[in-house]
């Protein structure tokens, strides 16, 4: 068994309940109405890259006009759970990488929380620029740190939550072709126990989530074409 089926059996047998039976709460919906800033009203078609059961999908199929709204997952039961949630939705189990190999191509190609699980995340990333028309957007965890666990099975030290590195602008480089642009997610604290840790959240929210948008400009060694001839020259 290779290290990437080991990886999607492990993410199949995580058990997540409420996520499981689709159950999200306002902390969610507060961070996809921040991502969702930052993607471009002109997109009319959008894959997810890691997509889980589709709440991320549904929310922005919800809050935009797409003519198209596909989700792509390792984990095979995920995806049947959001086959289930989301009919109206496109899902596929399986890698990215796979999607460009039957040329598939989509207006924004979008990642949240995902790529800190991946060990070879900037290859993904690359696989999710050659997927994308206009735009990519992702998000990962700022300047996390990291925290090593013992595992119950091996004993080997294992990041806790699955979190492999820390990410900071410095993370993500210029991409030939495209231009890159940083942003925030705050942590407003909407979800937050008590009415007193709430309001102090709201007053000073937390950058806990960084965004890095690619957005598709003209090469550098691009040329305009050559303007045509005036009416005058023309007429002559």
């Amino acid at each position: 068994m290779d290290d990437r089926e080991a990886r999607r059996k492990a993410y199949e047998q995580r058990l997540e309940g409420d996520v499981r039976i689709g159950a999200t709460g306002p902390r969610d919906v507060d961070r996809w109405k921040q991502t969702l800033a930052f993607l471009p009203r002109d997109v009319e078609s959008v894959l997810d890259c890691g997509c889980d059961v589709g709440h991320w999908l549904d929310y922005v199929r919800r809050h935009r006009r797409l003519a198209r709204c596909t989700g792509v997952d390792i984990a095979e039961n995920r995806i049947a759970e959001a086959r289930r949630l989301y009919p109206h939705i496109e899902f596929r189990a399986g890698y990215a990488e796979e999607l460009l190999q039957l040329g598939e191509a989509f207006d924004a190609v979008t990642s949240l929380e995902v790529l800190e699980h991946i060990p070879e995340w900037e290859q993904v990333l690359r696989a999710m620029l050659q997927l994308a028309r206009k735009v990519v957007l992702v998000t990962v965890p700022y300047k996390e740190e990291i925290v090593q666990t013992a595992c119950i099975h091996c004993g080997r030290l294992t990041p806790l939550y699955g979190h492999l590195r820390r990410y900071d602008e410095t993370s993500f480089k210029a991409e030939p072709g495209w231009r890159l642009e940083f942003g925030y997610i705050l942590n407003r604290g909407v979800a937050e126990p008590t009415v007193i840790r709430r309001i102090y959240r709201r007053l000073f929210p937390r950058r806990s989530w960084l965004v890095a948008r690619y957005t598709r400009v003209r090469l550098p060694d691009e040329r305009r074409p050559p303007a045509p001839p005036d009416a005058a020259r023309s007429s002559r």
